[in-house]
């Protein structure tokens, strides 16, 4: 018997769970992409998110993201 491994997208969107954030279709989206990061790789990935719009950030690359950060911006998505 093998073990099912949990997948980036699945683990984002269970973690937006616990924390008791909204789901749209957006953040659907974007978990389906994420989801396959480990047959696509990193960079084939991020050209999907950025095809998609779901690929936009304030921050440059190198910046840190504080938990707060992360958690607003989780939530701004389903606001529009």
């Amino acid at each position: 018997m093998s073990k099912r491994q949990l997948k980036l997208g699945d683990a984002i969107t269970k973690l937006a769970k616990a924390l008791h954030l909204p789901h749209c279709s957006r953040c659907e989206q974007r978990r389906q992409i994420l989801n396959e990061i480990q047959t696509l790789g990193i960079k084939e990935t991020m050209k999907r998110l950025k095809a998609a719009g779901l690929r936009t950030s304030a921050k440059s690359a190198g910046e840190v993201w504080s938990v707060e950060d992360i958690i607003k911006k989780m939530e701004d998505c389903c606001d529009k």
